[in-house]
C-alpha cells in the first residue's frame, strides 16, 4: 500500500495520542511509536504547539486515528478531523491526476 502523507500540528499529534492512550495498549503500541518517532525527528524538542510535520502513516494507522478521534468530544477534534478529511481529498485528486 501506499503511505499516506498528513500535515499536522505537535498540538493536533498531542490530541491524537490523547485518544490513542484509551485503547488497549497492544491496538496502538506500534502507531504510538511511529507517531512519537517521526514527530521527535521532525520537531525539535520546545517547538511550539502549532509547529506543523509532514508525517507518513499506512491506510490502517489513518483508519485507527480517525477513529480514535470520533470517539472524542466533537468539540476538542472537529478542527482536526476536517483537516485531514481536506488532506486526504487533496492527496486522493493528485493521486488520480498523476
Amino acid at each position: 500500500m501506499n503511505p499516506i502523507h498528513i500535515t499536522i500540528s505537535l498540538a493536533q499529534g498531542n490530541l491524537i495520542l490523547e485518544g490513542l492512550v484509551e485503547r488497549p495498549f497492544k491496538q496502538v503500541f506500534a502507531l504510538i511509536g511511529n507517531l512519537n518517532q517521526q514527530a521527535g525527528q521532525l520537531l525539535p524538542a520546545g517547538s511550539p504547539a502549532d509547529a506543523k510535520a509532514e508525517l507518513t502513516f499506512s491506510a490502517a494507522e489513518l483508519r485507527l486515528i480517525i477513529e480514535v478521534l470520533g470517539e472524542m468530544p466533537y468539540n476538542r477534534v472537529h478542527q482536526l478531523v476536517q483537516q485531514l478529511h481536506s488532506q486526504l481529498k487533496l492527496s486522493e485528486v493528485r493521486r488520480h491526476a498523476g
